[in-house]
């Protein structure tokens, strides 16, 4: 078995220089460094994790915790962990909460009794901000992704989806729209909630609060998207159809689309439609126009979570950060 001994002799260095490597250390040269890693891999040498995380109290391994991990939404997010975990060497552990309060705090204490040296946290449910203040109160180093407790002092990370609101107004009162729909996403999320308040505080300020009209769904999903437009055009006429329609998730706009099609209704024609997140529309075997929506930046946000925990757990005395990222608008054919 290669040891850190044959390294030290293989790279003519001493066994501190070579700790200092594993350990991601400062105080090695340049030319060092590049012979001691050159070594460990002429060698095929393996660090003993287990004992360099008896001795440093570290595993190098953080822990994700998310809603669902079979959700190609949450693709890019897993990506964007595991490419900055990689640059960092670090390993990473995902878990699937279920949208279970109790499921997610099983996974947190797991992961803060030494199975790792922080977690991500990321979701939106409005009902797990107890969850969330309690965990402040730890020294375990965590980030929030998604969600946000305004009096609980943790790292957040967090998509602004109130300007995302506004971005799609806008759009469609430059189309020309003025009577716009909301068909809102799960408001028992903090997503939803604030997708629903972007679009009332965008039509105010366009001038258009008298042409406010919001139809709730009770998820992110395409059959409530679906449901949801099918019962409110079986209760008005077709004089009544809004020039467009806001919906708080892509899943809901991709069921409201097919509603409005079954109805006779052409989209863009008679009606133009915008999403949230840049879904694809996975399951819905009608073909569909491609449609205009807000691009969450899902990559980014979960690369600058994982530079968010690394830094508290590098320096827990770090104040805790607040990052917020912007969508982007996509225009596509719903609009066009």
């Amino acid at each position: 078995m290669v040891t850190i001994y044959d390294v030290a002799k293989r790279a003519g260095v001493s066994k501190t220089l070579v700790s200092r490597v594993l350990n991601n250390q400062s105080g090695v040269s340049p030319e060092s460094r590049s012979r001691i890693r050159e070594a460990m891999k002429e060698l095929h040498y393996k660090p003993n994790t287990l004992a360099r995380s008896l001795v440093l109290q570290r595993t190098n391994v953080v822990g994700v915790i998310l809603d669902s991990l079979t959700e190609q939404y949450f693709f890019d997010v897993i990506k964007g962990v595991e490419d900055t975990v990689k640059e960092n060497h670090f390993r990473v552990i995902f878990c699937s909460g279920r949208n279970d309060r109790g499921e997610k705090e099983n996974y947190i204490d797991f992961f803060s009794n030494g199975a790792t040296d922080g977690a991500i946290i990321y979701g939106s449910d409005l009902d797990d901000a107890d969850l969330i203040r309690k965990r402040a109160e730890m020294e375990f180093p965590f980030v929030v992704v998604e969600n946000e407790v305004e009096d609980a002092n943790v790292n957040n990370v967090l998509v602004d989806n109130t300007y995302g609101s506004k971005l799609a107004v806008d759009h469609l009162v430059e189309k020309g729209c003025r009577r716009i729909m909301h068909v809102t996403g799960a408001k028992g999320t903090k997503a939803g909630l604030r997708r629903w308040q972007g679009y009332l505080a965008a039509m105010e300020q366009q001038g258009l609060a008298q042409y406010i009209s919001v139809v709730e769904c009770e998820e992110f999903g395409v059959d409530q998207g679906y449901d949801a437009v099918k019962t409110w055009l079986m209760g008005h006429s077709r004089e009544e159809l809004p020039d467009a329609i806001y919906f708080g998730a892509d899943n809901t706009a991709f069921g409201g689309m097919i509603a409005l099609e079954e109805a006779g209704i052409r989209i863009p024609d008679e009606i133009k439609i915008v999403g949230f997140d840049d879904d694809k529309p996975w399951g819905v075997e009608k073909r569909l126009k491609k449609l205009t929506t807000i691009r969450q930046p899902l990559y980014e946000v979960g690369a600058k979570a994982v530079q968010v925990l690394l830094g508290q757990i590098q320096n827990p005395e770090t104040p805790r950060q607040k990052i917020i990222i912007k969508p982007e608008l996509v225009i596509r054919e719903t609009t066009e």
